[in-house]
């Protein structure tokens, strides 16, 4: 199978985007407590993203849509020219690049490890972004002031969360969804996301 080029950021930034209790010892007694609301089975959204590797740097616009057994994931520069597209289902990940190459795997971390050499949240972000941590996978977190998720410590990263708004769903309800989040893992990888405009289907 033929490796990616070499676009650092670009490909690193795409893979990201494919009940538990809280750990002790973290947060303070005094934090208010913590409020989950369930997340949306399915969403749209539009935005956009930035990603500091080392010494690589990205940013430019981000289309996704989620749903429960399929994710369709657009990268595209700040003038919004395709940077690539993943495709992502329980029956594996393809990749297409700009020049239309396509590149597969079983699942969207292995398409990181074979692709940038590393372990990175790919499960896990699709969580975050709606304001929640990954279920069955051991967490710390702590709420602001109304009880949502403010950060949150899980897989190796911590996320910040900030900038929430209802967004109403197709049945009528609302959902708080945060704007914006920053995930970090050590000293040089951080995620930053911005989202421009929800859909709940």
């Amino acid at each position: 199978m033929p490796r990616l080029p070499r676009c650092g950021a670009e490909v690193l930034l795409l893979l990201l985007l494919s009940g538990c209790a809280q750990l002790p010892g973290f947060g303070s007694s005094s934090s208010p407590p913590l409020h989950l609301a369930k997340p949306p089975e399915s969403f749209r959204l539009q935005g956009r993203v930035s990603v500091k590797s080392g010494e690589e740097n990205f940013s430019g616009g981000m289309s996704w849509l989620h749903r429960p057994r399929e994710e369709t994931l657009l990268l595209s520069t700040p003038l919004g020219q395709g940077v690539a597209e993943l495709h992502a289902t329980p029956q594996g990940v393809s990749l297409t690049d700009a020049k239309g190459h396509r590149y597969q795997a079983d699942d969207a971390e292995q398409l990181v490890r074979q692709v940038v050499g590393m372990t990175l949240p790919v499960k896990g972000l699709t969580w975050w972004v709606v304001g929640h941590p990954r279920p069955g996978i051991p967490f710390a977190a702590e709420a602001g002031a109304e009880g949502r998720l403010a950060m949150l410590q899980q897989d190796g990263w911590r996320i910040e969360f900030s900038r929430y708004a209802a967004q109403a769903a197709a049945d009528g309800s609302a959902l708080d969804l945060p704007g914006r989040l920053v995930a970090r893992r050590g000293e040089d990888l951080e995620v930053r996301l911005v989202v421009d405009a929800w859909d709940l289907p």
